[in-house]
């Protein structure tokens, strides 16, 4: 079993593992971002996006950094990862932040990703560690998984057009 992967559960929900905890959340505001054009959005296009930025976020990511990537969009406040790099190693803990979820793009993190206001972790505090070039395979098998979600939700769309 991976130590941390993300998927869509049956409601269209991005359903988040990190070793001995799970969380789910809504991803609505991913498909109203500024300057789209996809009038029939599909949720797993935006977790596509969203684990793509946080796979790119977390090879970028120093020793001794610390960086934070989202995963429920709500109105009023979102839930989030943060992440600590130490040497090889990633301690990941959830949270939440009062940053409204249209506010966030998922092709780009940076507004956040490094300097998040406000963040407040979950209680209890359950900070779990990583072997980070793990933490990074099993993120690019969600991705592949999700990918392949997509090639099936088109099958499903254009079937139901007959």
């Amino acid at each position: 079993m991976p130590n941390v992967s993300v998927s869509l559960n049956a409601d269209n929900q991005i359903e988040v593992h990190v070793g001995s905890e799970s969380r789910a959340g809504e991803c609505y505001y991913l498909g109203l971002q500024p300057n789209s054009e996809n009038y029939e959005f599909l949720p797993v296009v935006g977790a596509i996006q969203l684990v793509g930025e946080w796979i790119r976020l977390l090879i970028e990511l120093k020793d001794g950094q610390q960086m934070f990537v989202p995963f429920d969009f709500s109105d009023e406040s979102t839930r989030w990862l943060t992440m600590l790099r130490d040497g090889r190693d990633v301690t990941i803990v959830f949270g939440w932040a009062p940053v409204e979820g249209w506010l966030i793009s998922p092709r780009d993190l940076s507004k956040y990703a490094f300097g998040l206001p406000s963040f407040m972790p979950d209680e209890p505090l359950l900070p779990q560690t990583f072997y980070l070039p793990l933490v990074l395979s099993n993120l690019r098998q969600s991705l592949a998984n999700l990918t392949a979600q997509t090639s099936h939700s088109e099958i499903l769309r254009c079937s139901k057009n007959y």
